[in-house]
């Protein structure tokens, strides 16, 4: 037992070094090796119902729990239990995730940096927004469920024909059960599990944002750790797919983000903008605004430090600010191909290509 669990260890931190010091290795694993863990594993948990994520982290606990009352005369025995747990899973999001925080990125990281926009070409942005959000139609019911799984899977699928390292199996989203509270208090919408290989969505927030961040949560799936990144694709997978309760989910996040921008430059402007905010989205958003600021708290406070901390661990140097990304992306999309009909793809990283 003792030799498997350090066995485990060492595997994980020769995939951790040899990620960060081989160039083109994470590229490499993560089309090769992570897409068929996600193709087998992915589908083994989707044929489950409900999230084993959760249903682990509500069970283990009390397993070793037991073990150790079981054990409690040969202590030694139950801590062995212990290191084989702790060194199974550290292999696990060393394969399923760790790895990938090193990969190739989904957008050209040099454009991004270089970036600039003026006041008015945001304003422009958030004019189109609204402009979309009344094409997406009036506040419908969104999907649930299945329904919600089903719409999520196919949006992902449909932007894979115009995103090639997007291609690939995509498992079951599963909305929470039992720690959606808990997730909400600590201002979490939905969580990728490493160790079940499981996009997993916050049952308790607002059905608006539930579309997106399945999307968000599936571009994890293919091995985009980035959060901004995420944002983005779950962002083109939302206004691309042919449900309108999708296209408006995105168009909503969209003015919410890019709004939001705006709002903290120029508030007038952005109050103008407002007034030709279609009333019905106006309410949604406002309701989607006044849940998450009902559960801030320590709780949330905390998890955002942790996040920020474990994003920056990973190489994400701007830690919970990369969550702001999509702003940027989106304008950078509407100038290149909404606007000037140019190039979709000229802003992305060639790998990504490939």
């Amino acid at each position: 037992m003792t030799i498997i669990s350090l066995a485990l260890l060492f595997a994980a931190a020769l995939l951790l070094t040899a990620a960060k010091i081989i160039d083109g290795f994470a590229g490499w694993y993560s089309v090769n090796i992570y897409s068929l863990i996600t193709a087998t594993l992915g589908r083994l948990t989707g044929c489950v119902p409900f999230s084993v994520a959760e249903a682990a982290v509500c069970v283990l606990p009390f397993v070793i729990i037991a073990d150790i009352l079981i054990c409690r005369k040969k202590l030694r025995r139950a801590l062995l239990h212990i290191l084989l747990i702790v060194s199974v899973l550290v292999f696990m999001y060393a394969a399923n995730c760790g790895v990938n925080y090193s990969r190739d990125t989904f957008v050209d990281r040099q454009a991004l940096a270089e970036a600039e926009f003026t006041e008015d070409q945001l304003a422009d942005l958030c004019e189109h927004i609204i402009t979309q959000i009344e094409a997406a139609g009036p506040e419908t019911d969104y999907p649930h469920g299945g329904d919600l799984a089903a719409g999520a899977r196919q949006a992902m699928y449909d932007l894979s024909k115009h995103y090639p390292s997007l291609q690939g199996y995509y498992p079951v989203p599963k909305q929470l059960a039992v720690l959606s509270g808990a997730f909400s208090s600590m201002g979490v919408s939905g969580i990728y599990s490493p160790f079940t290989v499981e996009a997993n969505i916050n049952g308790s927030m607002p059905d608006m944002e539930k579309p997106f961040t399945a999307c968000h949560e599936l571009s994890h799936l293919r091995g985009y750790m980035n959060e901004g990144e995420a944002n983005y694709i779950g962002w083109l997978a939302c206004i691309g797919s042919e449900d309108p309760s999708f296209n408006r989910s995105g168009w909503l996040i969209a003015w919410m983000h890019a709004g939001g921008a705006l709002k903290s430059i120029d508030p007038e402007r952005y109050d103008e903008l407002c007034k030709k905010l279609p009333a019905d989205a106006s309410s949604e958003v406002d309701a989607c605004r006044q849940f998450w600021a009902s559960h801030e708290g320590k709780a949330s406070e905390i998890q955002d430090r942790v996040n920020d901390a474990y994003l920056k661990a990973n190489g994400q140097k701007d830690g919970i600010r990369s969550y702001g990304m999509l702003t940027t992306l989106m304008l950078m999309y509407y100038t290149e191909q909404i606007k000037n009909r140019w190039d979709p793809q000229r802003f992305l990283s060639d790998q990504m290509l490939l």
